[in-house]
């Protein structure tokens, strides 16, 4: 099979039997974020300060800059790298469909694993400038997800991200079938939201690995 970085949306839904919903729970608790606590000042300070400086900058930075400026801060700042789990940057993810190989780099992930990820539980994908951005960031970022969702073997959910510039798209696969978010702009105040539902992602991991741990014990 090709690498994930040229697979389009279409062709995702076709090979593996896929059907984007309208609808989901998983991504309606996700986006929920109605019940969560309030920013702390010194998170809403960073936050001010990371939208001033992508307004400042949202046109002239490239690929590179817009990753190490500001989100890789960004998510930073929410922390992924626990006890259980970590974050990877870079990384090779590979799995065995059907005697085929599915594999590819990931921009960024968060999995079980010390020195190398194991258990894939979310991505952000296709850091792209808006005005340059890929055909097919959402096929591209799925072909990921459904290569995780091999190789976890589960029926977890899969959760994910991908970025076009200012704008941030949040995904859920579930079995064959995902959604996903309308935009949300981080030059606006959708910032605190962006930084919330990371957060609330790093808690559906939390629960995750918890119950993995809780398997292999088991097991």
């Amino acid at each position: 099979m090709k690498s994930f970085s040229k697979w389009t949306i279409a062709e995702v839904e076709e090979t593996f039997d896929l059907t984007f919903c309208k609808q989901s729970e998983f991504l309606s608790r996700w986006l929920d974020i109605t019940e969560t606590a309030a920013l702390k000042p010194e998170e809403d300070h960073l936050l001010t300060e990371f939208r001033g400086k992508l307004l400042d900058h949202i046109w002239d930075w490239n690929e590179s800059e817009l990753k190490g400026k500001f989100i890789f801060p960004l998510l930073a700042a929410v922390n992924f790298d626990e006890e259980q789990y970590q974050s990877f940057i870079e990384r090779e993810i590979s799995v065995e469909i059907e005697g085929d190989i599915l594999s590819g780099k990931v921009g960024f992930f968060v999995a079980n694993g010390r020195r190398y990820p194991k258990h894939p539980y979310f991505f952000i994908h296709e850091f792209k400038k808006e005005h340059e951005a890929s055909n097919d960031p959402l096929g591209q970022l799925l072909i990921t997800m459904v290569a995780a969702q091999k190789l976890n073997n589960d029926d977890k959910p899969i959760y994910g991200c991908y970025v076009m510039g200012r704008l941030w798209f949040f995904v859920v696969l579930d079995g064959q079938d995902y959604a996903t978010s309308l935009a949300y702009d981080a030059t606006k105040d959708d910032i605190n939201e962006i930084f919330i539902l990371l957060k609330k992602a790093k808690g559906i991991i939390d629960e995750f690995a918890k119950s993995l741990i809780f398997r292999n014990f088991a097991s």
